[in-house]
């Protein structure tokens, strides 16, 4: 996925300096991302995608498209505080049924 995101950044010819300040996270930060130790979050990627003008199912494996599609459906118009939001339920859903498959 990292080098998708350098590729999608190089070919929208946006530096990473610029790309950390429209994503508000340091350069450091961003830099990580491209080097693969860091992983982005749903939101950041979403907005990585938007910024560079592509779909988010092109950071990924075309399998998972149709579900990032959904997602992406779902992250559309909606503010910071309200992705957020629905990041929050999703892991928490996750996270109950990971405690419910365990017993």
């Amino acid at each position: 996925m990292h080098h998708k995101i350098k590729i999608a950044r190089i070919e929208s010819k946006i530096s990473q300096i610029e790309i950390s300040d429209l994503l508000n996270i340091s350069r450091q930060s961003y830099i990580d991302i491209e080097n693969g130790s860091r992983t982005p979050r749903s939101d950041l990627l979403f907005n990585i995608s938007l910024i560079t003008n592509k779909n988010i199912a092109f950071f990924y494996n075309e399998s998972h498209s149709i579900i990032l599609d959904r997602f992406i459906l779902l992250f559309q118009g909606k503010t910071e505080k309200e992705k957020d939001q629905y990041i929050t339920l999703l892991e928490s859903l996750i996270e109950k049924n990971k405690h419910n498959h365990l017993s």
